[in-house]
């Protein structure tokens, strides 16, 4: 069984959904019931003999939810605390609420933790490092729809310097507050420089499946940053702060924030690694410009990408790079070939990886094999399950398709969702 919190198919990143469903598109051998936990898991489900449960990246995300979100998930779930399956959790963004993370792990008896970041573990992890084990693994993979895509021609691309991200809160340190400053930094200087850019920051910008892509088809040059934080959040403390702050004070600066929040924490240590849209990047030729960094040790600076410091002062540096075609070419060529020539970068070495794993705890569990009512459970789940997830994402994109103007009118959309609110307890009081 794999638990995860994708969403809405049709609106999920190209790479998530990948990541999501990356076991069932690598093996056919196995029976999958892959549940979404946005809807209520059926009754019949938690009495299947599971081989395995994965503890997918977005329902691990869960613990950023509030206190009494976190506990109802925990609560909905707790049958896998005394499931004797096989434990698989693949968390990203470690370091944020690590210790409700930590203790999560620990609380339902996971086997292995599959972590993206590839040290800091007894940071991270204080208690199940010292218990269970710890493997490295990727945010994302290469899968085949990426690498049958179709590049198109240097030369023949429109866009200069292309660029997507969201402006990260200052929770995740200078980091992540780097990751949307080089963005506008960039922006401003290439255009002073006449080059063609299309650097989008926020949620306005996204873009998904093929779009996502071509957009980085369409791209001379990507511009990046490492993913991750510079800033350790054992149990969410300084993110409450944060948000309190910006609530009373949206203009807040990130020094400020940084002074009345979390002085003096910043930067002891970064918990970063390479991002999908890295390994996309590569794959589809686009030369890449990235603030130094260590890109889980694959990447190197002038060999594999150009460099620019965080706040974009050597902007004439990479100008005279970008004018050599020549070393735009060998960049973009060694870029790719580091990129390829990593097996372990494949979703198919992932699945196996992930299988083994499974199969080196099986034998000693006591563990039924592939019943026929499980089978039939399973079966069951399949049948049943399509329609009401296909509903249940139609509702919400129509929900959201009225709702979506109303955010201009934060003073009605408060007062609709007070009068709902009241209904539902009314409700539940009256049942």
């Amino acid at each position: 069984m794999i638990l995860h919190a994708l969403g809405d198919p049709k609106q999920a990143p190209r790479f998530l959904k990948e990541h999501v469903y990356c076991l069932q598109n690598n093996d056919r051998k196995s029976n999958y019931l892959y549940h979404d936990v946005a809807l209520p898991l059926p009754r019949y489900v938690t009495d299947i003999e599971f081989d395995a449960i994965i503890l997918d990246v977005s329902f691990l995300a869960m613990r950023w939810a509030s206190a009494q979100q976190f506990k109802q998930i925990k609560s909905d779930y707790a049958f896998i605390k005394s499931s004797n399956a096989v434990k698989l959790a693949f968390p990203q963004d470690e370091y944020d609420c690590n210790e409700l993370l930590d203790e999560w792990m620990c609380d339902w008896n996971v086997d292995v933790v599959v972590s993206v970041i590839s040290s800091h573990h007894d940071h991270l992890y204080p208690t199940f490092s010292r218990l269970k084990r710890i493997e490295f693994g990727f945010t994302g993979y290469l899968d085949e729809n990426l690498l049958r895509h179709c590049i198109t021609p240097f030369e023949e691309r429109s866009i200069d310097i292309g660029y997507r991200a969201r402006k990260l809160p200052p929770y995740f340190g200078r980091v992540g507050e780097t990751k949307w400053t080089i963005g506008r930094d960039v922006q401003i200087a290439a255009t002073q420089a006449g080059l063609r850019t299309d650097i989008v920051l926020g949620d306005g910008g996204t873009l998904f499946g093929e779009d996502w892509l071509n957009f980085i088809n369409d791209c001379k040059f990507t511009l990046g940053a490492n993913s991750g934080s510079s800033l350790l959040d054992p149990r969410g403390e300084i993110q409450r702060a944060v948000r309190r702050l910006l609530a009373e004070r949206p203009h807040a600066t990130f020094s400020e924030i940084e002074q009345a929040c979390f002085p003096g924490k910043d930067g002891h240590q970064q918990y970063t690694a390479i991002s999908p849209r890295v390994l996309e990047a590569a794959v589809l030729e686009s030369c890449q410009i990235l603030v130094v960094g260590d890109y889980s040790g694959i990447l190197t600076p002038w060999e594999h990408y150009i460099p620019i410091k965080p706040d974009a002062s050597d902007f004439h540096e990479v100008m005279e790079a970008i004018r050599d075609k020549q070393q735009v070419s060998r960049i973009t060529k060694n870029c790719k070939s580091a990129i390829l020539d990593r097996q372990d970068l494949r979703y198919e070495t992932a699945a196996h990886k992930t299988l083994k794993l499974i199969e080196e705890h099986v034998p000693s569990r006591s563990i039924s094999r592939s019943s026929t009512r499980d089978r039939n459970a399973i079966i069951r789940y399949s049948e049943e399950m399509p329609s009401i997830y296909a509903r249940h994402w139609a509702q919400l994109r129509l929900k959201n398709k009225f709702i979506a103007p109303l955010r201009r009118y934060p003073n009605i959309l408060n007062a609709g969702r007070t009068a709902r609110d009241f209904i539902h307890s009314f409700l539940r009081q009256d049942r």
